[in-house]
């Protein structure tokens, strides 16, 4: 019999991120007039695809809680991967003193009560969300990846911050034993910050691996043709970010600074900025760059599907990752792969390697007058190094990663 990998991301789908996307082509009606759906590009997804690529060993589902689920809704992909979704429901829950939201899923639950006496590994993500503390709480006996993938918010070190609200302090610190008796446990990090406080567990070792992206898909092309089909010259600075629509990835503060920059209309750049998100941010972002927009050097070009993200990369002078909070980002290590020069905030554990390899440009995420020195000093022609391809592939390729969890999956089957 083969071994079971349950890999459960433990939020909805984004269905608000998609508004204006047609529907994916995984999708049902539910009775309530409205509809579910799997993409099948979630990071759970991706893994359980490359590690099917790899190997035949185990068998690999990806579940998932649902608001608008009825019922559970299950697709099984050719190359084997199930992905499924249960019904889900908002919970009052007591956090300290405070009344929060917590989603839960009473059906995910009892399914994986169901099944939990045959050979099974669970890859949990985060030990922040509520449905994760409800499985490793019931499910304590079962062994476990648990992945981090920005910072590591572990029991443990919330537990010693200071607070006012002692009651949440008593919380984590129950978190905290509840994850002490998990004895099967192997962590995954990408942030370096704080990753020796996983010690601190019961478990059978931690593994630094980190988001990729696919190599031979991922590289270098001819700029000028890339830069021509987003309306730049050879001669335009072309910068670029990609991402979700949301606070946290700071591109307000992005845009005002290039509108800085261009007050005196004194340097010929273009700024692409792809991707979609929330539509009140959304909104703001577009009324906040008029000025840019007007003189197209700014160019709004929406989500766009691989072909066009390629050639997005390609045009590219610099790419910018400005987030205050990342698990990669998978954003920067394409466009290491596409050998563009990178500036990142020191977030997600991607700017370790590049200081490392003395590379790209680091940033700190709330340092806005350092950004737009570093920003000029591109533009006027300073060379930015470029981390070296080898290097990134033997570290982000698909399959590299793919092996990794696959030796780990192993070590935890012979438990």
């Amino acid at each position: 019999m083969k071994t079971k990998i349950i890999n459960i991301i433990p939020h909805p789908p984004a269905y608000g991120a998609y508004r204006n996307e047609p529907r994916p082509e995984i999708n049902w009606d539910t009775p309530d007039g409205s509809w579910v759906g799997i993409w099948g590009y979630d990071w759970a997804d991706i893994i359980g695809n490359e590690v099917l690529k790899v190997t035949d060993e185990f068998e690999y589902e990806v579940w998932q809680p649902d608001l608008r689920a009825d019922k559970i809704y299950c697709h099984r992909f050719e190359n084997g991967l199930v992905h499924k979704l249960f019904p889900a429901s908002n919970h009052k829950k007591m956090f300290g003193l405070k009344i929060t939201n917590q989603i839960s899923s009473k059906s995910l639950l009892d399914n994986l009560d169901k099944i939990s006496s045959k050979h099974l590994i669970l890859h949990l993500n985060n030990t922040g969300y509520y449905i994760n503390q409800e499985i490793i709480d019931k499910f304590y006996y079962l062994p476990k990846i648990i992945e981090f993938h920005s910072k590591l918010l572990t029991p443990y070190i919330e537990m010693k911050k200071l607070r006012k609200n002692i009651l949440t302090n008593i919380l984590y610190y129950k978190r905290h034993k509840e994850l002490l008796r998990n004895k099967k446990i192997i962590f995954v990090y990408n942030n370096s910050k704080d990753n020796n406080t996983l010690l601190k567990y019961n478990n059978l070792g931690i593994k630094r691996i980190f988001m990729g992206c696919d190599f031979n898909y991922w590289k270098s092309g001819n700029r000028e043709e890339a830069k021509k089909h987003f309306g730049a010259t050879p001669n335009t600075k072309v910068f670029s970010m990609a991402s979700r629509f949301v606070k946290l990835k700071q591109i307000d503060k992005i845009i005002k600074i290039f509108t800085d920059i261009d007050k005196d209309n004194k340097y010929n750049f273009k700024l692409l900025i792809g991707g979609h998100g929330e539509r009140e941010y959304e909104n703001y972002l577009k009324s906040s760059s008029s000025d840019l927009l007007n003189k197209e050097k700014l160019l709004f070009t929406g989500y766009l599907l691989e072909e066009e993200m390629l050639k997005f990369y390609q045009a590219s002078d610099m790419f910018i990752s400005a987030s205050t909070s990342e698990g990669g980002p998978t954003s920067v290590v394409k466009a290491i792969a596409c050998e563009i020069p990178v500036m990142c905030t020191k977030v997600g554990g991607v700017d370790d390697i590049l200081s490392e390899n003395k590379a790209g440009v680091l940033i700190d995420p709330y340092s806005y007058k350092e950004w737009k020195k570093k920003i000029i000093e591109v533009i006027e022609g300073k060379e930015v190094s470029i981390l070296d391809r080898e290097i990134a592939k033997e570290i982000f390729h698909w399959p590299n990663i793919a092996k990794k969890f696959i030796n780990i999956y192993k070590r935890l089957n012979n438990v």
